[in-house]
């Protein structure tokens, strides 16, 4: 029986938060239902009581990642692709960074192909990558910047760019301050991908950590 100091609710998302500690530290794969059990300091029934299976939390955790993905993609495609205003633009990068960290674990677990062809949400993760591609290749083509590279490779390489750099510099895998990291990228962003530069920076905000 759960006590009054743990309601179910609270273990619930407990083990949810732990799912996503340990999908992030070791993959879809590699982490267990044991790990995550560990993680949530609780124990094998309490998981079971709450969770059909790793698959089926998995499966919830993704859908909630799925869900701020998505509501992201919209917000970027309601923005002017010609205009964009600066601190639009880094409150754009930096509700991206912060899904990016909260959703860890699904989208590294999603991203290293952990799908099971049986999986109930693997269509909707097809299409939730797919729109947020889109969003950014219609973004890139409506801006209309000379280029040899195709829309769509430029929306991926933009991708990669943004999940790759967060993870990274958040993680303390380079020297680059975490605090500098989101107008960094927007200036990037502006400048490489929609054909413009931030009027009110004179240069890129890059600061190593100390």
């Amino acid at each position: 029986m759960v006590s009054h100091q743990n309601p179910p609710g609270e273990v619930r998302d407990r083990l949810l938060s732990a799912a996503q500690q340990v999908f992030a530290r070791c993959g879809y794969a590699g982490g267990t239902v044991d790990d995550i059990i560990a993680a949530a300091g609780t124990s094998r029934a309490t998981f079971y009581r709450y969770f059909r299976s790793k698959e089926h939390l998995f499966d919830e955790l993704s859908r909630a990642c799925f869900k701020e993905m998505r509501s992201i993609t919209k917000e970027l495609a309601a923005d002017d692709p010609v205009v964009t205003d600066p601190e639009r633009l880094e409150r754009l990068v930096a509700a991206f960074g912060a899904m990016q960290e909260r959703q860890r674990g699904v989208i590294r677990a999603w991203l290293e192909k952990a799908d099971r062809p049986g999986s109930s949400v693997r269509k909707e993760a097809a299409q939730t990558f797919h729109a947020l591609l889109q969003g950014l290749e219609q973004r890139i083509q409506a801006v209309g910047t000379p280029s040899e590279v195709d829309a769509e490779v430029q929306a991926a390489l933009l991708f990669i760019l943004m999940t790759r750099s967060t993870f990274y510099v958040r993680h303390r895998h380079s020297r680059l301050n975490p605090d500098e990291l989101t107008p960094t990228l927007a200036t990037m962003i502006q400048r490489a991908y929609l054909g413009g530069t931030l009027e009110r920076r004179s240069r890129l905000r890059v600061a190593a950590g100390g």
